[in-house]
């Protein structure tokens, strides 16, 4: 490839992301694509539109171009991370797993994959297999927050309702704002019959959910 060739896919794909990050998709698409045009298989602008399509909650086409991205570069964790998050949102549970699974193999030490892994297998109600992943979390990071709250999660599931309290205080103490968090802890606080305090954290996290995935990965 000429040098012409390389300085104008840099400078479009350097506009393309800015657009990106700014939340432009339409002119990042544009942009990536031109890039494309001169080099088909430019990694990081096929990677990248996964992304866009993913934040866009176009989950096929951002399944699309991260296999593709894959394909250029099979051992990518962050590409096999976002396919774990696309196959989960298209509800291709074993797929879902199997990338989040070669994810960890490639990088170990990611704790957004062992939190979504065990999101999964929270759902699945295999708990053991759950714990493992939310416990491998804070074993790599003892400060993370949602793993604690997801352990939280999956002892007030199985009925130890004391260790799911344990988890949901650590969460708190570690973000105290935290809606999600407020509101776990509050379900739980009922389920004890301490009904007035947990109204109290119910209100505190009123119009969140129990479960948030975690953000794609746009680099």
């Amino acid at each position: 490839m000429t040098e012409g060739k390389n300085l104008k896919i840099k400078e479009t794909f350097v506009l393309a992301f800015q657009n990106h990050k700014n939340r432009n998709f339409n002119t990042a698409e544009n942009l990536y694509k031109d890039v494309l045009k001169i080099d088909p298989n430019h990694f990081e602008s096929i990677y990248l539109l996964g992304s866009l399509f993913a934040q866009k909650n176009d989950f096929d086409m951002a399944k699309n171009y991260y296999e593709k991205a894959n394909k250029i570069k099979p051992d990518d964790a962050n590409t096999l991370y976002n396919l774990g998050l696309v196959f989960a949102e298209l509800g291709e549970i074993k797929k879902s797993i199997n990338h989040y699974e070669k994810a960890i193999t490639i990088r170990p030490g990611h704790t957004n994959t062992h939190n979504n892994l065990g999101i999964i297998f929270l759902k699945l109600g295999e708990y053991k297999k759950a714990i493992s992943c939310y416990e491998k979390a804070i074993k790599v990071q003892p400060n993370n927050a949602d793993a604690h709250n997801n352990l939280g999660v999956v002892f007030k599931q199985s009925g130890e309702l004391q260790k799911a309290k344990n988890y949901y205080e650590k969460a708190l103490t570690l973000e105290s704002t935290s809606q999600k968090y407020n509101f776990n802890y509050g379900e739980l606080l009922l389920a004890l019959n301490q009904h007035k305090k947990g109204l109290e954290y119910i209100k505190k996290g009123s119009g969140c959910i129990n479960f948030t995935k975690e953000n794609f990965e746009i680099i």
